[in-house]
């Protein structure tokens, strides 16, 4: 895969291309039926398959300034998700940096200096939804008026746990996040919610109470989840090796913590090594608990003995 991250990259014009164009936040079952779409239509059309997105998130770039915007709503930075399109064997990723100059391109302009001179696209996959151009004023019937094959995907349905028909998306991905229905979560985005990130020290509390912890620091807009207890399993770079674990992330509110910025703590089960500075990754199974402030530290000794015991059962 040829990973372009400037169009001042292209000094040549590329072979012909199925292209799919979205932010692919979470790459999600229907961002991965998109990209399995565009494969199909490349193989059968002897062409070579892309894929365009846009750092930063143009939400978050469009949004930044304003006061009431949350903009910690990422599922996957920018690693991760080169990480996850990397499993797809695209011919071409295409990370475009989302600026102002981007930001106000008029749709056609973008269509015919971007898709058509630059991108040499022959066939183009988009999702229902796709919108693209200064003020998103560029859809699927602009782009009927060019000579290129034009592929709309339809929404992906699936059933929901209380068997309702449910459309998938990054936005209900980040709600099920929020409300932290892990499995749900993890159901449609095909694969296992991952934060990662380097162990930090820190004030070393979770040791002193018998369970050593990992602590990671959450990276800047990227969705925080509910407040509470996970059964995760960690990743540890240097060994090449997955651990079960337990994972919280909030406040520490029983120790008086509550100005205190939100932290992934991680306790790996059957691991004693001393995991400073290393990068790990934390995979998601399932929520335990909401984080609560206990009367003493005994009951909260208690309560993480109970913790583990839940999730060695399981």
């Amino acid at each position: 895969m040829i990973l372009i991250r400037n169009l001042n990259q292209i000094n040549h014009q590329l072979p012909k291309l199925a292209l799919t164009i979205g932010n692919f936040d979470g790459v999600h079952l229907a961002h991965q039926k998109i990209i399995e779409k565009t494969q199909e239509i490349a193989k059968k059309n002897n062409l070579s398959s892309a894929l365009l997105s846009f750092e930063p998130h143009p939400i978050y770039f469009l949004n930044k300034n304003k006061s009431d915007f949350n903009s910690d709503f990422r599922i996957t930075n920018l690693a991760n998700k080169i990480n996850l399109l990397k499993k797809y064997s695209l011919d071409y990723l295409i990370i475009l940096p989302f600026n102002n100059n981007l930001s106000s391109i008029k749709a056609i302009n973008f269509i015919e200096e971007i898709l058509i001179n630059k991108f040499n696209v022959k066939s183009l996959i988009i999702g229902y939804d796709f919108t693209f151009g200064k003020g998103r004023e560029g859809n699927f019937k602009t782009l009927e008026n060019y000579n290129f094959d034009l592929h709309e995907i339809n929404p992906i349905k699936i059933l929901d746990k209380n068997h309702s028909e449910i459309t998938i998306s990054s936005s209900l991905a980040r709600q099920y996040l929020k409300s932290g229905e892990i499995k749900s979560l993890n159901k449609i985005l095909g694969h296992n919610f991952a934060i990662d990130g380097i162990v930090v020290e820190g004030k070393k509390i979770a040791g002193e109470l018998g369970y050593k912890t990992a602590n990671i620091n959450h990276k800047i807009n990227l969705i925080k989840p509910k407040f509470g207890v996970y059964k995760t399993q960690t990743y540890i770079n240097d060994e090449n090796k997955f651990y079960d674990s337990i994972t919280n992330f909030g406040i520490k509110p029983t120790f008086d913590n509550s100005s205190l910025k939100p932290l992934f703590e991680t306790h790996l089960l059957n691991f004693s090594k001393n995991l400073y500075h290393q990068k790990i990754r934390v995979e998601f199974l399932d929520f335990i608990r909401d984080e609560k402030k206990f009367s003493s530290i005994d009951e909260l000794k208690n309560q993480i003995k109970f913790d583990i015991n839940l999730i060695n059962k399981n």
